[in-house]
Parts: structure tokens; C-alpha cells; sequence
């Protein structure tokens, strides 16, 4: 870091102008064109059954299941049936002609308040183009219903996926802000000068501008779940590594150093620090690679940019800053004074020492109760929610529910099975025909399906020979105009009329569980047919084969984790001992933390205090985010209490001394840290979205439990109990 410090110290000013161009640039960018608000298409988990039935639907029947929505009508019989319906269909398809690819009526199960019409767009646009189009949508049935004296919403997976992202984007810029004024007035407590304090709010806030400004430029795409975790990350990465080097050149200037000396020594060791950090970071998320999910690698995307330019901005521009604002670094001097006056040093030294003094008891006691809470992550159970992921307040949501009120079933997001016929024959051949009647009958069986949408199933008064006679007809009918072209046969039949689409409606709209039971109970008549072969998907199909590949591969990425820690840490330690108790160590705070959302999110605790929803199980992408970004965070605590203790350590060969004065010296910056993080992410505890409140109420508990439990008393009393072996270097024998 010798080489660093001199290039600062020589190019102090150019570097400082460069910092400030580049920042007015980026928030040119900003003003110019705002906030990235780009949403990538989830893909990935190629291969499978739903993907290949995606596939099918895409190029035999111009539909993509993802690219579906609901539009539920509410109000008097008569503007909502009959004539009326026809006629509200072609009217929104006429107004939306580029994005409707096809807009039908639902039949109902019975007598329904609700009428609802599923919506296809055209295929040829994606989910960020369909998004789009969702206000103006909104805004004619707004008009309609008013017209009508009715009620109208937009709901479906479209719906979801736009309120969802509307949520996120809106309450991130909010979060932000109370993130800062929460992180700037521990900064001023902790170092009592409110220049001292500013600088590490600055480096914050220009991590997020660069990292704003950028995304566009290099064409980097979004997902809900990637801009929120780069908003966050962000924040919290520049403001912790900020606080390290703010707080170690204030110690080393209090000492006496010249401001070259202190520069040397802050990048030496806090500049080391950060560093190592940061590599182990960038090796826990790169682990998300690993799954075949675009979500993962948009996520992995964003934060191994925002861990580049949190390193540029704490070890090159901070320095310069740092020198630059060194005079006025304790201005008001009357409050840096009251503060300096309230040494935290004396209270952690008395703390380590009595840690140091029953080491067993605290390393037991911290053991048990971190045992205690990850208990209960033992009973997680996983699921892919679609709605619950959106605010309750929102328009998907209240459509959704008007149709769940009025007994209406899985019509809104349906089962999507192909059947396909056998090479050189059609779906009419009276073999398949037969085995379709079979397969259709089971299919009906099943239980929790409550209807079936398909090619002998669009007139209930018709019998089998009507339906063969239809068929054979089908061409001259259409041919004199005597069949219109919505007719539900032409959206379940390929024009090849090799394969047919049926749509399985489920008996509860969204139950993920009874959805997954009919999916299996469908897959495991596949193989009971020879003049068809049947597959199953749709967009929870679709969900399941992502979450299934994101936990195929956990167990190689938890090996990946443990490995690139023991590899960066091994050569920063000059030790396999220390690397591998931080690897263990970190997967307590994590499984901890598991354990709190077990009980907040499928038993309920806290429910009302946190008005949190109690699904009955955790989001899938939750844990596995959580775990690579928690890991990574939790490292910054392990490498600065680890290189306080082995400073001392190596200094005078002391164990009990060295660990005293490690914690004693770290803890008052690991608890600011902790603090200042805890700022960042407790906001997100109450967002409206039930997704942020998962992934914001586990990595917070994390960080408690991290920042607390792990750090001040479990790493300190093993440290004691393991003595000298700490340091076991076998690559150092006979030297």
C-alpha cells in the first residue's frame, strides 16, 4: 500500500478534480435521464419440462405464459356478460392493437359477481415492453368502467410483476434518504466532527450516483430483487469502508503521525482490510453464477460493480479527501472535544477483558443461543409466491382478491399442458383423439383441478361425435366466416395441428402448494399414453424449475464460499486456522437469521408490529440471496477484528493481550458499522413489499446477531480457548 499512499500524496489535486468531473458528469446522467428503471425477464433453468412447454407455447401457439394478465370486471350483469363482454374485448384490443395479442372471456364456474377476460400479449414483446404498457391499459379501463358504471382492474402476472417493480423502485430512493440521516448521525456521535462524519455520507451517496449513472451506460440490466440489493449493498459497503479508513487516520493523527505517516498506516491496515474484504465479497456473490437463473446474475452484476467502485472511491478518493479536508476534520471543535472526552476505550477494554477471563463460559453460552435461533430453520419451507411479492394495496392484488372473494379458481394464472401428437399424424386422428379424451378425464380427476379449458371442452352440450364432426368441418366453417377467429379452438390448436394446448384450472387461485400437487399428479400420467405425448408447465412450473435450480447447486456453492474465504484469508493471515474458523463461524449469524424468518414469516411473530404477511413459508430466492450477500457483509467485522487481534498478536506474542486490545479497539468501530448497516437495511423492514420485508428483516437479523453475539463473544472466547494455535502456519516449519 506504500506505492498507493505515494501516488495520493503527489497527485492529491488532479485526482480530487478528477473525482469532482466525474461526479457532476454522473449526475448530469441523472437529471438528464433519472433512474435506471430497466426490469429484465427472468429466464434460466433451461432443459426442463416447463421450459420446453414455454418454448412450444412461444413458437406453435404465439403465447407466452409469462407475458399474461387478468383483467377482472366488477358491476351490473349487463355490462359485464353477453354482447357486452364480446364487445369490451374488441374494444380494448382495438385501442391496444401492438400489444394485445389476443383477449378472450373465462368461462365461469358458476354464478359470479366478477367477469374475468385473460389477456395475451403479442409475442413479440418482452416483460419490460409489457410493463410499459400496463398504465395505459389501466387508464382505459378506468374510462370503461366509468362509462359502464363498473369497476375494472388489471391483475395476472403482468400486473404483479409491474406493481411489484413501481413498489421497489418508489420506496428505494426513500430508504436511501433515511439510510443517510440515520448513518450521518451515528457517523457525527461516534467521531463528534460533522466534516469527519460528512466524508464517509459523500462516499456513499457518489457510490450510488456512479453506480446509477453507469447501469445504462453499460447496458446493465434490472431486476426488482438486483436494484434494491444494489441500492442497499452499496450504501452499506461505502459507508463501512469509509468508516474503517475515517476512523483509523483520526487514530493515527491523534497519535502524533504526520499526515503522509497516517495515510501510510490507514491504507496499510484499514486499507488491507477493506481490500480482502472486498475480494471475499466479490467471492460469496459469485457463487449466485453457479444456478442457471438470470435473476441471480443480474444480482451478482450489480454488486460486483457497486464492489468496485465502493474500492475506488475508499482507497483513491477518500485518501484525497481525507488530506485534503484534514485541517477542518474536527470542526466544531467544541463537539469532537465533548465526544473525545467519552472514550469508549476503557469500557471495551473492560469488556474484552472480562470475555477474556471465562472464555468456555462465553464460547458455550454464545454457541447455545446461537443454536437456539437456528433451531427453527429446521422446519423452513420454501415457495415461489407471484402475488405475495406485490404490496397489498395495489391494483394486482385488489383484482386478484375481488376474484378469490368471489370463488373464481386458478383461472388466472392456469396450467399450461401440451399434448402432442406422434410424427406425420395431427391432433385429429381418431387414435389420438381417443388417448386425448383419456388423458383429459384424468386430468379432470385430479384433486384440487376444478375445470379444464380444451379442445373438447369449449361446449359442454356437444358429445364426442359432435366434437368429430366439428373437426372435420373446422376448414370449410372458417373458410365461409361461419367461425370467428377468437374461437377458443384456434388458440388451443397449432396451426400444424400437430399439438393442443389445455389450460388446467386449479381449484384455488395461487395456492402454490395444491398447484404443485396437480402438477405432479399431471406429470405422472405422461407416460401412460402412445399416440400423444403430454407435458406440463406455466408460469408457477416455471417458478418451481427456478427454485429447484438455484438449490441444486447449493451444496457446491457453500463449498465455493468456504474455499475462496480460506484461499483470501489464508493469504492475508498467513494461516489456515483463522480463515477456516471465520468460514464456520459466519454460517451461525446466517442460519440465525433463518431462523427468525421461520418465525416471522410461517409462524407469525411479530406479525402485527412488523405488518408482515404470514404465508406459511419463505420466499425461495430469499435464503440463497441472503446467505452470498450476508456472508460477504459479515466478512468486513471477521477481517477487522481478526487483523486488530493478530496486530497485537504478532507485536508481542501475547494471546489474552492481544485478543483485549483487538477488541477493545475494534469494537467501538464494529458496533458504528453494525449501526450504520442496520440503518441501511431496517427500513426495508416495513416496505410494502412482502419480498424487501423478507430479505430486509433476514439480513438484518444477521447483522445483529453478527455485530453482537458473534463478533463480542463467540470469536473472542474460541480465539482464547484455541491460544497460540491461532497463528498455526504449517507452511512456515523449519524457517
Amino acid at each position: 500500500m506504500r506505492p498507493l499512499a505515494e501516488g495520493l500524496l503527489r497527485f492529491k489535486y488532479p485526482l480530487l478534480a478528477l473525482w469532482l468531473l466525474l461526479l457532476g458528469t454522473a449526475l448530469g446522467l441523472l437529471l438528464l435521464r433519472g433512474q435506471p428503471l430497466v426490469q429484465s425477464p427472468i429466464s434460466g433453468a433451461r432443459g426442463t419440462e416447463a421450459w420446453q412447454v414455454e418454448a412450444m407455447l412461444e413458437k406453435d401457439f404465439g403465447f407466452d405464459p409469462d407475458l399474461s394478465a387478468g383483467v377482472v370486471l366488477s358491476g351490473p350483469v349487463q355490462a359485464r356478460t353477453g354482447p357486452q363482454a364480446e364487445a369490451f374485448a374488441t374494444e380494448m384490443q382495438a385501442a391496444f392493437p401492438e400489444s394485445i395479442g389476443r383477449i378472450f372471456q373465462v368461462p365461469g364456474r358458476g354464478e359470479h359477481r366478477q367477469t374475468l377476460f385473460f389477456l395475451q400479449y403479442h409475442p413479440h414483446l418482452n416483460l419490460v415492453k409489457a410493463q410499459q404498457k400496463v398504465p395505459d391499459m389501466r387508464t382505459f379501463l378506468q374510462q370503461w368502467a366509468q362509462k359502464h358504471q363498473s369497476q375494472a382492474w388489471l391483475t395476472g402476472h403482468v400486473g404483479f410483476i409491474h406493481d411489484m417493480n413501481k413498489a421497489v423502485y418508489k420506496e428505494s430512493s426513500a430508504n436511501e434518504k433515511i439510510a443517510i440521516g440515520l448513518a450521518f448521525l451515528i457517523l457525527v456521535l461516534n467521531f463528534g466532527g460533522i466534516f469527519a462524519a460528512l466524508l464517509p455520507i459523500l462516499m456513499g451517496a457518489a457510490t450510488l450516483v456512479f453506480l446509477n449513472a453507469l447501469t445504462p451506460l453499460l447496458g446493465m440490466q434490472l431486476s426488482p430483487i438486483s436494484f434494491v440489493m444494489n441500492s442497499m449493498v452499496g450504501l452499506a459497503l461505502a459507508l463501512d469502508y469509509s468508516l474503517f479508513m475515517v476512523s483509523r487516520f483520526r487514530e493515527e493523527i491523534r497519535k502524533g503521525q504526520s499526515d503522509t505517516e497516517a495515510l501510510q498506516q490507514t491504507l496499510k491496515h484499514s486499507g488491507e482490510t477493506i481490500l480482502f474484504s472486498a475480494l471475499i465479497m466479490l467471492v460469496s456473490i459469485g457463487v449466485l453464477l453457479l444456478p442457471d437463473v438470470s435473476a441471480n446474475r443480474l444480482v451478482v452484476q450489480g454488486l460486483s460493480l457497486v464492489i468496485c467502485l465502493s474500492l475506488l472511491n475508499s482507497l483513491v478518493f477518500l485518501p484525497v479527501l481525507l488530506l485534503t479536508a484534514r485541517p477542518v476534520l474536527e470542526f466544531p471543535r467544541f463537539l469532537s472535544q465533548a465526544v473525545a472526552q467519552i472514550d469508549s476505550y476503557p469500557f471495551w477494554r473492560r469488556f474484552s477483558g472480562h470475555v477474556v477471563k471465562y472464555p468456555l463460559r462465553y464460547f458455550l453460552l454464545s454457541l447455545g443461543l446461537m443454536g437456539a435461533l437456528a433451531l427453527p430453520a429446521l422446519q423452513i419451507r420454501l415457495w415461489e409466491p407471484l402475488q405475495a411479492v406485490v404490496p397489498t394495496q395495489s391494483e394486482s392484488v385488489q383484482g386478484y382478491e375481488a376474484l378469490r372473494k368471489d370463488g373464481w379458481g386458478g383461472e388466472l394464472l392456469p396450467i399450461d399442458v401440451v399434448l402432442s401428437a406422434p410424427a406425420g399424424k395431427t391432433v385429429f386422428d381418431p387414435a389420438f383423439q381417443t388417448e386425448m379424451e383419456t388423458a383429459l378425464k384424468h386430468l379432470e380427476a385430479l384433486p384440487g383441478v376444478a375445470s379444464l379449458a380444451a379442445l373438447t371442452r369449449w361446449n359442454p352440450d356437444y358429445s364426442p361425435a359432435e366434437y368429430q364432426s366439428f373437426f372435420q368441418s373446422l376448414d370449410a366453417l372458417r373458410g365461409l366466416g361461419l367461425l370467428p377467429a377468437e374461437h377458443p379452438v384456434f388458440r388451443l390448436l397449432n396451426p400444424a395441428r400437430t399439438r393442443t394446448l389445455v389450460q388446467v384450472y386449479p381449484s384455488k387461485d395461487l395456492d402454490i402448494q395444491q398447484i404443485y400437487t396437480v402438477l405432479a399428479g399431471i406429470r405422472a400420467q405422461a407416460g401412460h399414453y402412445t399416440h400423444l405425448k403430454l407435458q406440463a408447465g406455466g408460469v408457477v412450473a416455471r417458478s418451481q424449475d427456478f427454485s429447484h435450480e438455484l438449490y441444486r447447486h447449493a451444496p457446491l456453492m457453500t463449498l465455493g464460499v468456504v474455499l475462496g474465504i480460506l484461499l483470501i484469508l489464508g493469504l492475508y493471515m498467513k494461516t489456515p486456522v483463522l480463515p477456516l474458523k471465520a468460514a464456520l463461524m459466519n454460517f451461525m449469524p446466517i442460519l440465525g437469521a433463518f431462523g427468525v424468518l421461520v418465525l416471522v414469516f410461517q409462524h407469525g411473530w411479530f406479525s402485527g408490529l412488523l405488518h408482515t404477511p404470514i404465508p406459511g413459508a419463505v420466499t425461495a430466492l430469499v435464503p440463497i440471496i441472503l446467505f452470498c450477500i450476508t456472508f460477504g457483509l459479515s466478512m468486513d467485522y471477521e477481517v477487522l477484528i481478526l487483523s486488530r487481534i493478530s496486530e497485537g498478536y504478532h507485536a508481542h506474542g501475547d494471546v489474552s493481550e492481544a485478543v483485549v486490545e483487538g477488541l477493545a479497539r475494534s469494537g467501538a468501530v464494529i458496533t458504528g458499522a453494525a449501526l450504520i448497516l442496520l440503518g441501511v437495511f431496517l427500513p426495508g423492514i416495513f416496505s410494502a413489499s412482502p419480498l424487501v420485508q423478507e430479505l430486509s428483516i433476514g439480513i438484518s437479523a444477521a447483522l445483529i446477531l453478527d455485530a453482537t453475539v458473534l463478533r463480542l463473544f463467540l470469536v473472542p472466547s474460541f480465539m482464547l480457548l484455541l491460544g497460540k494455535y491461532n497463528w498455526w502456519n504449517p507452511w512456515a516449519r523449519g524457517k
